[in-house]
């Protein structure tokens, strides 16, 4: 008994032991947790403060730009006035008497003076900036603000800016310009290298325009060469004004009220309208990860963080609302439409629950420490968890994980060591090839969660090993739109040719694919777009004879007479397949009928040298010349000896060897039967 004793008390003094030693380490762990909460928060205010000093520049930026642009007018309107009275004092000191005219006379000059400046502020602007980029080929700033600018100005006004590899300010406020220019101002985005602020405030465009806009930034944003694009101005779009004065869905207003308390007067149904329509975009883009959701259930927790963090970025770039004082608070930036989805307070709040179950998610000691931020990223307590299982990561960002079940929350220790392994490890190169039958099926459907480990440690241009086909050639030949925006949102290279030396573009032209040439088009790829062999889209449509594909085509800036390496024009091509309905639309859009290709072959001798006698004669009537082959008309249809063309002894080698056996071996209204050759003379 004196030994269970004495054990008894040795027992009770170790417990007590531990215990102290216990309540110490937990005050230690608390101390630690509130120093972290501490450094939190002021990491927390320190981003917000910059985010704050970062629209506060972007709305000095807008304004500025505006200043600037009111000074150029007021000083163009200078001079148009300064000239103006040039000429009147020339008249007076030439004209003498001429100033004693009739009330009428000075009544209607008085108009016209009052006029001038209006039509000069319209017409300077843009006389300035064509003789500038006459001049030097290059601009750095196009100031068009009230230019009186519409879509078939602008369709054309984009050529030009597309060459000015110098272009930093880009303002086209208060003009005309619908969504008839949203594929012009995205390919300016996605291809200007030095492009940093574009104003289109206080024009047509609808809301919808605002998905095109961010995928276009997305892109821009995956290219090291581009300069970042800082601000684009959309504010008093006629859609935005539409969208204010609509009312939203009770449910939207509550969440942005909830998320961004303190947003303008009237901001917070534009952002709640903004909300609703990004999510339709995600779903008419056919976004994998929304695949799933119901259109009108805005719901943007079921999208990846990173996603959500891309598209973040690409929003706060542009501008939807502006205050023309002095006052950053009054600006209203497109990422507030996803500040629901950013809120970091609603991805892990325990200090909202009971006691009871706050402890069952701590660690045996009672205390969680928060997770430590990686460099450069706020505090992230999802990081460690993905989305959806065959979701595919989202907007030309590398695919994330497979997705796994999600499991409750808890604390992971960082290694203390990643820094430095990510600093001194070299990263990991991804694969260049891949094997296409393991994504798709027998029956062509492509299986999005093999698609997305696949990504993982492969390129999206990577080429099957079998076919040497990429993903958007696959889609491309295949007609897969789904597919093919997928690549386009992975940063897969559209202008890139295949193994044998086609385009994406004229894929999807040989195969009557309208939708997808539509896609292409729209998203940054040149529509005189040429492949290893000069062939460009306008060439296969003709070789098709597919006047649609001719009509879109042209439509959307086409060059008729654009030849390829064989200097062969699209004229050419249709009358060497003897495609009567092309050729003649060639002709009423302004083809050249008499082009010559590098053997001084017209359209006519191509169409004599394939059999195609009825074009040919269509083309003749019309004033086609052939390769020397009509001189014969001239002198009455004879030959060089004065003889007819019956009368003409032909032997047959000749018969055998020269055009003449051609022509007889089809039978052409108006003229004779096969000749036969005729033995001696």
């Amino acid at each position: 008994m004196a030994g269970l004793e004495v054990e008894n008390e040795r027992l009770k003094k170790e417990l007590s032991e531990l215990a102290s030693k216990n309540k110490q380490e937990k005050a230690t762990y608390e101390q630690q947790l509130a120093k972290e909460r501490s450094m939190g928060k002021a990491y927390t205010e320190q981003v917000k403060a910059k985010a704050d000093e970062v629209d506060s520049m972007r709305s000095q930026l807008v304004r500025v730009t505006r200043q600037l642009d009111e000074e150029v007018s007021r000083r163009d309107e200078v001079e148009a006035q300064t000239q103006s009275l040039e000429r009147q004092l020339h008249e007076v000191e030439n004209g003498g008497g001429a100033s004693a005219s009739s009330p009428s006379k000075k009544g209607s000059a008085s108009r016209e003076e009052e006029e001038a400046p209006n039509l000069a502020k319209v017409s300077t602007k843009l006389m300035r900036v064509v003789d500038q980029w006459m001049q030097t080929k290059d601009l750095q700033q196009a100031l068009l603000r009230g230019a009186g600018v519409n879509d078939m100005a602008f369709a054309t006004l984009v050529n030009v800016l597309t060459d000015c590899k110098s272009l930093q300010v880009l303002d086209l406020g208060q003009n005309q310009l619908t969504m008839d220019s949203c594929s012009d101002i995205c390919r300016l985005i996605t291809t200007s290298p030095s492009l940093s602020f574009i104003s289109i405030s206080e024009n047509l465009f609808s809301l919808r325009s605002m998905g095109y806009f961010m995928t276009a930034i997305m892109e821009r944003q995956n290219k090291k060469k581009l300069v970042p694009l800082e601000v684009m101005d959309m504010s008093g779009n006629e859609g935005f004004i539409h969208a204010m004065s609509a009312a939203p869905p009770d449910v939207l207003m509550k969440q942005v009220n909830s998320a961004c308390p303190r947003l303008p007067r009237g901001a917070d149904v534009l952002v709640a309208q903004l909300m609703r329509e990004l999510w339709r975009f995600l779903h008419y883009t056919e976004h994998p990860q929304v695949v799933n959701s119901r259109q009108d259930d805005v719901q943007f927790k079921i999208v990846d963080r990173l996603t959500i963090r891309k598209m973040d970025n690409a929003l706060a770039k542009l501008l939807v609302m502006s205050d023309s004082g002095s006052d950053a608070s009054a600006s209203v930036h497109a990422n507030q439409a996803l500040a629901v989805a950013m809120n970091p307070e609603e991805e892990d709040d325990t200090s909202q629950l009971p006691p009871h179950q706050a402890g069952r998610s701590q660690g045996s000691d009672g205390v969680q420490l928060p997770p430590i931020p990686g460099r450069g990223s706020p505090v992230d307590n999802s990081a460690g968890r993905k989305g959806a299982a065959g979701a595919v990561g989202g907007y030309g960002a590398t695919a994330g994980k497979a997705a796994e079940t999600v499991q409750p929350k808890r604390t992971e220790l960082r290694d203390p060591f990643s820094d430095l392994k990510s600093a001194f490890e070299p990263p990991k190169e991804k694969l260049k090839t891949f094997n296409l039958k393991q994504i798709v099926t027998r029956n062509g459907t492509v299986l999005m969660n093999m698609l997305e480990r696949l990504l993982e440690t492969t390129e999206i241009d990577a080429r099957d090993v079998e076919t040497d086909q990429t993903l958007m050639e696959f889609a491309a030949a295949n007609g897969n739109m789904g597919l093919a925006k997928l690549c386009y949102r992975r940063g897969a290279n559209l202008k890139a040719k295949s193994k044998k030396g086609h385009t994406y573009f004229n894929i999807v032209t040989k195969a009557r694919r309208y939708d997808l040439m539509e896609f292409f088009h729209c998203y940054g790829v040149s529509i005189n777009h040429q492949d290893a062999t000069g062939t460009t889209a306008l060439h296969i449509a003709s070789a098709n004879d597919d006047t649609d594909a001719i009509c879109r085509l042209v439509e959307w800036g086409a060059d008729v007479n654009l030849h390829d390496f064989r200097r062969r024009t699209p004229l050419h091509t249709a009358s060497r397949k003897g495609n009567a309905k092309a050729a003649m639309l060639l002709l009423e859009l302004g083809a050249d009928m008499n082009h010559a290709d590098e053997k001084q072959y017209t359209a006519v001798a191509h169409a004599e040298e394939k059999n195609h006698f009825a074009l040919m004669d269509r083309l003749v009537l019309l004033g086609g010349k052939g390769n020397g082959l009509q001189q014969a008309k001239q002198d009455g249809s004879k030959s060089k000896s004065g003889k007819t063309l019956g009368q003409v002894t032909v032997t047959a080698s000749m018969l055998k060897s020269s055009s003449l056996g051609r022509i007889g071996k089809i039978s052409v209204a108006g003229l004779p039967g096969q000749l036969q050759p005729k033995i001696g003379k």
